[in-house]
């Protein structure tokens, strides 16, 4: 294990002049555009939490087996 870690040391200190950085970490921090949170509610999640409490209405949990039932 000792060997392996002095392997990689050796590598990366050869080849560390070598790297193109894609990124200037000095530059990154004052461009990072503040995140957008939002307190309403999404469409879809609206949607999607009425229809969960249709679906666990007893009675109409009860309708839904009937229709099916019928349709089949």
């Amino acid at each position: 294990m000792k060997a392996c870690v002095i392997f990689h040391n050796m590598i990366v200190e050869d080849e560390q002049d070598s790297y193109d950085l894609a990124l200037e970490y000095d530059d990154v921090e004052d461009s990072i555009p503040e995140p957008i949170v939002r307190r309403d509610h999404h469409p879809c999640y609206a949607a999607y939490f009425r229809r969960v409490v249709q679906i666990r209405d007893p009675d109409l949990y009860v309708y839904f087996q009937w229709d099916l039932k019928q349709e089949i």
